[in-house]
């Protein structure tokens, strides 16, 4: 039906976002029932996961949330106590965010739970296939 609805590009496209948006209600599914996080919640602790620390500025950077969601994920995810928030010491507007230990478990483990529901939805792809893949939507760029 997709291919049927207009230039192949156009259909490329849409069926991306088709399958993005069944990977999410996956992750939002697994991450609920198994770790009683939401998705935006594992792209925090994850994004937060290399540092020590990492400005609250840096890490809305990296997704895909505006600055108040951010900070209420944040505040939620303090009250858990997974995170740490403290004012950055060079600079008094910025928010520096840690992982507690008890977050780098969950984040530890939420990110296996990412990796089954990627690996179980590329499981009828080859390595060779997926690499192909990954070459081809590293030619997509948006312009404008």
């Amino acid at each position: 039906m997709i291919r049927q609805n207009g230039p192949i590009k156009i259909a490329a496209w849409r069926l991306m976002m088709e399958k993005y948006q069944d990977f999410m209600t996956r992750f939002e599914a697994e991450f609920r029932a198994r770790h009683e996080l939401s998705a935006n919640e594992f792209d925090v602790l994850i994004n937060a996961r290399p540092a020590t620390q990492v400005r609250q500025r840096d890490l809305l950077r990296s997704l895909v949330i505006s600055r108040s969601a951010l900070s209420r994920l944040l505040g939620k995810l303090e009250k858990r106590g997974l995170v740490r928030q403290e004012p950055d010491p060079e600079d008094q507007r910025g928010v520096l965010v840690t992982l507690t230990e008890a977050g780098v478990r969950l984040c530890d483990e939420a990110a296996e739970t990412n990796a089954e529901v990627i690996f179980a939805g590329f499981a009828g792809v080859t390595d060779a296939e997926a690499e192909e893949i990954f070459q081809l939507v590293s030619k997509i760029c948006p312009v404008g």
